[in-house]
């Protein structure tokens, strides 16, 4: 009888401990990097594994086998960033998705400033099927709505029957996976759509958990506080969460109204209104790149034609012109040449007039005047109107997310280098905002706003969406004058578990998924 106890002993043993000694398998293993979560708390030194797409463990592993092992000691792993302010709907091109990537981008959002695919549910079932490099959603645009419904006399307000059509519209579009409404109310047809009529479109959101409106606001320049108040009292009306996209305070005039705009923005939040906005970290927007300095300046070609006959009125009347202009604009140190069109003068590429000017030895107004000579008129500037400052206020404010506001219609260095140069600039060499909070805000932040609860996050059990970078050498590279040349530092990307940009550079796989809006 004793020996059939230990018998029975050693069988207990040795099941009790067989476990401790299994192997587990992974498909990748990252050792030894600094791991960055995206909750906002301190990084840690730690290996994590992936698995089946998902992440299976953070720390210590043990012991295990795997396909591939990366050395990941110097080098920081995050979630992977979540755009909120694309513009290439959702037939994102390759070369779209390629840029995207190779900035850390894992999930992006489109549909934004008012313009999106209309039939929602349609068009998230075409990218399904024809796959995609990132994980994407929607939102469904209401001057694309407007558009559909209200085909005559645009300005006027819409019918009750055609309010009726607008709100059941997007309510199905909701209902198709959209994660709310986008509008652009500083251009057609958004201009047109009165305050109460965009309350009572944005109504629908209120029934629909994860909604949100997204709003390129009606003014960013004289009147961009009335028209923060305006979104803001959306948010108030119809209570669900704003988003201001892009918030820009444009031309030196108004660079004095960042501090007063972000303060409407908290007093929202103490009311217990969810607004925020959205920044990229630029000092010019998207059309006033490659914009041609006769009609930045409201120069007209008969202008330099009269100076070429050398009438001595006509030019010091064009010239009191252009340094009228000049001023308005903060002078010429903000007026970047971006093209010219003889090779005589390539080398004047990426110089400011004020840089120009000094070359030359002649005053600012001069320097433009013989630039449009030499090149008949055709020489295109980047407008550096936004202040830098107030850009460090807002990257620095608590309510301020971050997007990209890719487009590939207006090449501009934040298509392929926002993010990186947000990290590389802001966090590194000017130190204002601490790595793990732009992280959080790139990562957690939008996954909440948009009600993905196993995305965000370093988080086992999570879709592996990761980002590896070198903290050391992240940043941007591209300019106006070479917009797409591609950034610095990302060295590993995965989407759903698996690298689509690695040591080989980018890989031909498409292992996105669609996104979409959840009652969860």
């Amino acid at each position: 009888m004793k020996q059939v106890f230990i018998f029975i002993f050693l069988l207990l043993f040795i099941a009790s401990h067989s476990g401790a000694d299994e192997i587990q398998k992974y498909d990748i293993v990252f050792k030894n990097g600094t791991v960055v979560d995206g909750s906002g708390m301190p990084p840690c030194q730690a290996d994590l594994a992936v698995v089946h797409g998902k992440i299976a463990k953070i720390g210590d592993l043990g012991v295990y086998q795997t396909t591939q092992v990366v050395d990941a000691k110097g080098l920081v792993i995050a979630p992977g960033f979540i755009d909120i302010l694309r513009h290439n709907d959702l037939l994102w091109s390759f070369s779209e998705q390629k840029r995207a990537i190779e900035e850390g981008i894992t999930s992006g959002l489109a549909g934004n400033c008012g313009f999106s695919v209309l039939d929602v549910g349609k068009n998230l079932a075409k990218v399904e099927k024809d796959h995609s490099m990132i994980n994407l959603g929607t939102l469904v645009g209401q001057g694309s709505v407007r558009d559909w419904f209200v085909k005559t006399h645009r300005q006027d307000s819409p019918t009750a029957d055609q309010m009726k059509q607008m709100k059941d519209f997007v309510a199905k579009s909701l209902q198709d996976g959209a994660f709310g409404l986008s509008s652009g109310l500083g251009y057609e047809p958004g201009e047109w759509c009165q305050p109460a009529e965009l309350q009572d479109l944005a109504s629908v959101l209120s029934k629909y958990p994860h909604a949100a409106y997204y709003t390129h606001i009606r003014n960013y320049r004289s009147n961009v506080l009335e028209a923060i108040e305006e979104a803001i009292q959306v948010s108030e009306t119809d209570k669900i969460p704003v988003i201001i996209q892009h918030l820009l305070f444009k031309l030196p005039s108004n660079w004095d109204q960042t501090e007063s705009g972000l303060l409407l923005m908290e007093q929202a939040h103490e009311r217990g209104l969810p607004v925020y906005a959205t920044v990229y970290p630029y000092d010019f927007w998207g059309n006033e790149v490659q914009l041609s300095l006769f009609q930045f300046l409201y120069l007209k070609q008969d202008s330099i034609r009269w100076a070429s006959y050398h009438s001595d009125e006509k030019t010091t009347a064009i010239l009191g012109d252009i340094h009228r202009r000049l001023q308005e604009y903060g002078g010429g140190d903000k007026i970047e040449i971006t093209r010219v069109r003889s090779k005589a003068f390539k080398s004047f590429l990426g110089l400011t007039i004020k840089d120009l000017a000094q070359q030359r030895k002649m005053s600012e107004e001069s320097a433009v005047l013989a630039l449009l000579l030499e090149n008949g008129g055709d020489v295109k500037i980047c407008y550096h109107g936004l202040s830098e400052e107030g850009l460090i206020k807002k990257i620095q404010d608590p309510n301020v997310l971050f997007g990209s506001d890719s487009t590939g219609n207006i090449p501009h260095p934040r298509d392929v280098g926002a993010f990186p140069r947000l990290i590389g600039n802001y966090v590194r060499d000017k130190r204002v905002i601490r790595l793990t909070e732009v992280i959080h805000r790139l990562t957690e932040e939008p996954a909440e706003l948009l009600g993905l609860k196993d995305r965000g996050l370093l988080k086992e059990g999570d879709w592996a969406d990761m980002v590896v970078f070198d903290y050391q050498t992240i940043g941007d590279t591209a300019t106006a004058v070479s917009p797409w040349d591609p950034p610095l530092g990302i060295k590993w990307v995965l989407v759903n578990g698996q690298v689509v940009f690695g040591k080989k550079g980018l890989l031909d796989i498409y292992p996105g998924r669609v996104l979409r809006r959840t009652n969860d």
